[in-house]
């Protein structure tokens, strides 16, 4: 039976010949620090994945299609690639699929009338204005919040 004293001993040599590993700490701040496009690029994965397994298309056939190397594929699919929008565009179209959707802007009008003072008269008078007062995400007009000529 080994002692107390031996088994001391015996882990005092294995930390004495361990190699510290101070990497870890740096990776996992890493992580956290890109973990936004970390999940982007998981998802993106996932229904790349998806999609080859659906269509019955390799990997190896992606790269082709993409004018890529299979490794920079198995990359993609790993999930942890930070992936360039020429890149996300050749994996739609070589998959004919849309991984990310940009929604265009819908501006809201809103018609302001102010005094003022006619110039050719000193009468007072109103002055219209159209003033730009907020916008949304929204892709079309929508009828009921278009807004009227003044």
């Amino acid at each position: 039976m080994i002692k107390n004293e031996e088994m001391n001993e015996n882990v005092k040599r294995l930390f004495a010949d361990a190699i510290p590993d101070t990497k870890w700490m740096e990776e996992a701040q890493w992580r956290i620090d890109n973990e936004k496009w970390l999940d982007i690029s998981g998802k993106i994965a996932l229904k790349v994945l998806r999609t080859l397994r659906k269509k019955g298309v390799s990997q190896k056939e992606l790269a082709e299609k993409m004018g890529v190397s299979p490794q920079y594929v198995n990359k993609i699919v790993k999930g942890s690639e930070n992936l360039s929008l020429e890149t996300i565009t050749k994996l739609e179209t070589a998959l004919e699929i849309q991984l990310i959707e940009v929604k265009s802007y819908q501006y809201e009008a809103e018609v302001v009338s102010s005094p003022v003072s006619d110039v050719n008269s000193n009468a007072p008078g109103y002055k219209t204005k159209l003033e730009l007062v907020c916008c949304s995400g929204q892709s079309e007009w929508n009828e009921n919040e278009k807004p009227k000529a003044a």
